[in-house]
């Protein structure tokens, strides 16, 4: 397929409502990987046949791929295994209770008729173009919490967007007064934008119909791409998962105040370690690539997109038994930056990664359990924001 750039302008959900830039490039079959990359529409080219247990299909339990020669692969969704040496009975009960079928464009493209844009992207749009002052603090968490509402009539969405002057009022009394004109204009837009969102009169909020196509809102490619799909190998389920590193279906995104180049070349043999996100440290030893091999492919703001988070914060040689701890000083929100719930799923049976923003289910809140630590650790938000943004305080 064609190669498609991508390159969209963020805002985040911090009280500057900090401004990213964040690019990509969607891979066609071959770019930046060698013959091993197959392309996004390798999905509809191949015979792909996805089991899902609800309507919309945002739970895949089983996925099947038959190769040319008729070879049949099945990955199994973890939380479907009830015995991993003796998967067939599971398989059986998915085939006979799930709807299963082969998978088509509508699978990811399910809203091609009717784009309507998500709340993140219609805020980020209107905060770009000046339609909302970026200088109000939390205008677009604020924003987003309010049209992410369900509301009977647009008369009571109204009602909520007019509290965002009371928010204000309240939380910022100097910034209502100065700038009760840009509140006013924000909530107009905010109206605007809900009726775009939204359609109370059928009971359609902004998160009734989820968008497959991607995963900075919605699970998704994740609803496969989640880590936590097994191969089934002689009726054991195996360790190989379905690819759900960031460079299977494009390039890794580049994000910040200014992008770097993007990188669609071969891989030097040294990356393809598995371990090489953790080992390129012993050589690599600085944030600026320049003068260096690095600087060839490298900007100082892809080594960026990771530093400035929390990840590179979490010690990951005392994990195994000591992640409890590390995530409770860290903070949860540093594990999904990598990791999917249905990783931590392998294990814990109970959700212990932020859902929609909440802190998981197991761990205690932050500012209780390292009151003297909390202003230095980044909280998770009350709305999710995209992948890789969250830069560290």
């Amino acid at each position: 397929g064609p190669i498609k750039f991508v390159l969209k302008t963020r805002f985040d959900t911090n009280e500057t409502n900090t401004r990213s830039s964040v690019a990509l490039v969607i891979r066609p079959e071959g770019l930046g990987e060698g013959i091993t990359t197959r392309g996004i529409h390798w999905h509809v080219i191949s015979d792909v046949e996805l089991s899902a247990s609800d309507p919309r299909s945002q739970k895949i339990d089983l996925v099947r791929i038959t190769d040319p020669y008729g070879t049949v692969s099945e990955y199994v969704a973890m939380n479907q295994v009830h015995d991993p040496a003796n998967v067939a009975t599971d398989v059986a009960r998915i085939l006979a209770n799930d709807h299963t079928g082969r998978m088509d464009c509508i699978d990811c493209h399910n809203r091609v008729g009717h784009n309507v844009p998500t709340v993140s992207d219609a805020l980020d749009q209107a905060i770009g173009l000046g339609q909302i002052d970026a200088t109000l603090p939390y205008v677009k968490s604020e924003s987003v919490q309010i049209l992410n509402g369900t509301y009977a009539t647009d008369a009571d969405a109204d009602a909520a967007i007019d509290g965002l002057a009371d928010y204000y009022r309240k939380s910022y009394p100097l910034i209502a007064e100065s700038k009760a004109g840009a509140i006013y204009t924000a909530a107009a837009r905010l109206k605007a934008i809900y009726r775009l969102v939204a359609t109370p009169e059928m009971k359609v909020s902004a998160q009734t119909y989820p968008n497959n196509l991607g995963h900075t809102d919605y699970p998704g490619c994740f609803r496969c791409h989640d880590g936590g799909h097994y191969k089934i190998v002689g009726g054991k389920v195996t360790t190989e998962a379905i690819p759900s590193g960031c460079a299977t279906c494009h390039t890794f995104p580049q994000i910040g105040s200014n992008t770097s180049a993007i990188l669609i070349g071969q891989r030097p043999d040294s990356h393809l370690d598995k371990l090489w996100i953790f080992s390129h440290k012993t050589t690599v030893t600085s944030l600026d690539p320049s003068n260096t091999s690095c600087g060839a492919c490298h900007t100082r703001t892809y080594c960026e997109n990771c530093h400035s988070t929390p990840a590179v914060q979490v010690p990951h040689d005392e994990m195994v038994f000591n992640h409890a701890t590390v995530v409770r000083r860290i903070g949860a929100q540093a594990c999904t930056l990598c990791h999917q719930q249905s990783y931590c799923a392998n294990c814990h049976a109970e959700p212990v990664l932020p859902v929609n923003g909440a802190p998981g289910a197991s761990l205690a809140p932050l500012e209780t359990t390292f009151p003297t630590l909390y202003p230095l650790i980044t909280p998770v938000p009350a709305i999710p924001t995209y992948p890789l943004v969250t830069p560290s305080p």
